[in-house]
């Protein structure tokens, strides 16, 4: 048998385990019991607040054992941390496929229209990160997400740099700090049901300023 593999040059697979009940059991157990854990986390930090919240909170409120929570997360900062991740990871899927080939206004245009209904449907989230984030005790974790942001968010900013260059923008960073604050201006209006603001019209407005260039 030896002989005749060193012969023809066949190289052996290498056997694969084959996954059983008992594991996909085991999985799926996991994968239910963190996303209890996470949206318990949610909940409670809503309520209480990022520094009042416990791990011994999470666990209760999520129905598992504080032993077993902590086997899923360190302390409730990798909670938080896996919470803005998923958040984030969320956002990022909505921009992956704006068309590569749009001009700068309707790049824009485009990106508006996608962070607005990013916000709308991730509304209770987004309003939970931005007040956990503003609390003393969660200053290193502002700091995560903020590299967190820009690392995932580069390659669309760059993409607007190369737009507001092609339309004769000198400092296109200095652009760029205009468009943010604009669109944090519209999704905050909407977080408060400011109805006297049509948000489609204003966004129009804001194009505006692209036609003459």
């Amino acid at each position: 048998m030896f002989a005749k593999f060193r012969l023809t040059g066949r190289v052996m697979p290498v056997p694969q385990k084959i996954p059983n009940k008992s594991d996909n059991k085991k999985q799926l157990a996991r994968e239910r019991s963190t996303e209890r854990i996470l949206a318990s986390a949610i909940v409670l930090f809503s309520k209480h607040g990022f520094a009042q919240t416990t791990m011994e909170m999470i666990a209760n409120h999520a129905k598992i054992s504080k032993g077993l929570a902590y086997n899923y997360f360190k302390s409730k900062n990798q909670i938080f941390e896996q919470i803005i991740d998923s958040h984030l990871a969320k956002q990022e899927r909505f921009y992956n496929n704006i068309p590569p080939n749009l001009s700068a206004k309707e790049y824009v245009r485009e990106f508006f229209i996608r962070s607005i209904q990013f916000a709308k449907e991730e509304r209770k989230t987004m309003v939970l990160i931005t007040v956990c984030l503003f609390q003393p005790s969660a200053v290193s974790l502002s700091k995560k997400m903020i590299e967190n942001v820009e690392r995932r968010f580069a390659p669309f900013k760059e993409a607007m740099r190369e737009r507001f260059r092609a339309y004769g923008i000198k400092d296109p960073d200095k652009e760029m700090i205009f468009i943010k604050t604009f669109l944090h201006g519209v999704i905050m209006s909407q977080h408060f049901n400011d109805t006297t603001m049509c948000t489609p019209t204003i966004i129009e407005m804001l194009l505006e300023r692209y036609d003459s260039k």
